[in-house]
């Protein structure tokens, strides 16, 4: 499959496009798919030769380089002309998000359906255009116009979604917490008790228990007393992640088997379940599994290492509220071997092995960090959200988004900002935005009991750059205020 570019991209731009795939399944997960350009073409190869849609990184004028759809595309010698396709794509996930949300009981306004009909028109002009004399001007029109579009049908659904619940609940009992590194200092403690209800202490193995045997207690002890202290909901985890930053030297280095590694993650859950018992409420088991390549553990192995870290801890307390990690919901790992599990059928696999899980926490992080996913806008984050709502289990998100594109030394080391694309803007305000849309609308979500911001300050140890909502020298950030108000508006 090959797309025809349009004249005048930026290096940039060019420079992202081999992060494109094909899509297929019910989930819409990647593909193996080798993308690379040549001779002012973006070429496309995988051993299937199904149709599907191809996810493409676009500059979209007004809201930055998000990952944009086409729509189903049939292999063919001929190019496609990719900014058409892109429209095409776009408009169509538009249309058929208004049609469901319509026949649901949303009223959509007739500024948004004005501004749908201007994207549909704009569309014709560059379906003429393309045939004679491309027109990227006019193309990039039709797409921020479907963008737009997208936009204001999202904060339409939230608005009308919470009047709907308030009716039936007037402060909702969903959490709003962040993940802590340390206790807060003095002058931010406050701070933080008036815009969350519970909070998260890692108690990550790297952390807890550096070497084998030797346990570090001494912040975690602290940190949990605090939330004691305040009366915050406590959550933990996760205990195990599953990368290179998660697991501690001694594992990672070690000739370790699943079976021996198996024993070794049931001796450090068992050691903390069994300290923590009674003072966590929720606990997040593991990490990254799908998706990882850690030891070159197989996929199965690591869904079998993560249902035996759950059972560990349940062997100590039944009625542990336990949850699942998954990173990337979106896949993008998929794009090269040797991943076949998509992060939809990952958890699918273990919730159908009967386990009790409380529920799946996902990370929709976006910048820089380990475990990223591409920028995308809300209302594919809402169809993500709404697809993973499917499995019948609530929901705990973790959200994480930079403020800054400064160096930041207190981060995991991750791909330079920008190259997992750009939400509207990288700074305090477009994290604001960012923090305070994406937080409305996940818990606007019935099936969503919970959104975790996964840093509060910059100046401790963190996987994400730039993504405190305090900078590293004490400065509250904007999107601390605006999480704030959010939970003064709707949850207890």
């Amino acid at each position: 499959m090959n797309f025809q570019l349009p004249t005048g991209l930026s290096e940039s731009a060019i420079d992202a496009l081999p992060q494109s795939y094909v899509a297929g399944g019910h989930d819409r997960s990647p593909t193996q798919t080798l993308a690379a350009t040549h001779d002012n073409r973006l070429i496309l190869d995988r051993d299937a030769g199904e149709s599907g849609p191809v996810w493409i990184p676009w500059e979209i004028p007004k809201f930055g380089q998000l990952i944009t759809p086409t729509g189903s595309l049939m292999e063919r010698p001929r190019p496609y002309y990719l900014p058409l396709e892109l429209i095409r794509g776009k408009l169509n996930g538009v249309r058929n998000q208004y049609a469901d949300w319509v026949t649901g009981g949303l009223t959509i306004s007739p500024q948004i359906e004005g501004t749908i009909r201007r994207a549909i028109r704009a569309m014709n002009d560059t379906i003429l255009d393309s045939t004679t004399n491309p027109n990227p001007a006019r193309s990039a029109e039709a797409l921020t116009l479907a963008f737009t579009a997208a936009e204001e049908m999202v904060a339409a659904y939230q608005d009308q979604v919470f009047r709907m619940r308030h009716q039936r609940q007037p402060k909702f009992d969903s959490t709003l917490g962040c993940r802590l590194g340390r206790v807060p200092p003095r002058g931010l403690d406050d701070v933080f008790r008036l815009t969350f209800n519970s909070v998260c202490i890692p108690l990550t193995w790297r952390q807890i228990e550096p070497t084998q045997s030797n346990f570090r207690w001494e912040e975690a002890d602290a940190m949990v007393a605090w939330a004691a202290e305040r009366n915050f909901r406590v959550h933990a985890g996760p205990l195990i992640d599953f990368s290179e930053r998660g697991l501690p030297d001694y594992v990672l280095k070690g000739d370790n088997d699943p079976v021996t590694l198996k024993s070794l993650i049931c001796d450090y859950v068992e050691t903390v379940v069994t300290r923590y018992r009674g003072k966590v409420g929720k606990w997040l088991i593991t990490a990254g599994a799908n998706g990882s390549n850690v030891m070159r553990l197989t996929e199965e192995d690591l869904i079998r290492l993560s249902a035996m870290a759950a059972d560990c801890a349940w062997q100590i307390d039944s009625n542990l509220s336990v949850t699942l990690g998954i990173a990337q919901p979106w896949g993008e790992y998929m794009t090269k071997p040797p991943f076949e599990f998509s992060a939809w059928v990952y958890a699918d696999t273990l919730l159908r092995a009967g386990l009790p899980f409380a529920g799946l926490d996902l990370e929709m992080c976006f910048g820089s960090g380990p475990r990223v996913s591409y920028a995308r806008d809300l209302l594919e984050t809402s169809k993500q959200l709404d697809l993973f709502g499917l499995l019948g289990v609530p929901l705990q998100v973790t959200a994480a988004f930079p403020a800054s594109r400064l160096p930041d030394s207190n981060a995991e080391r991750g791909d330079p900002l920008g190259s997992h694309g750009t939400y509207k803007d990288f700074s305090s305000a477009g994290q604001a935005d960012w923090a305070g849309a994406f937080a409305s609308l996940a818990l606007c979500k019935s099936f969503v009991n919970g959104v975790t911001w996964d840093n509060f300050s910059d100046a401790d140890p963190h996987r994400y750059a730039n993504s405190g909502l305090v900078d590293a020298r004490g400065m509250i950030r904007p999107a601390l205020d605006r999480l704030r108000e959010l939970r003064d508006k709707h949850l207890r």
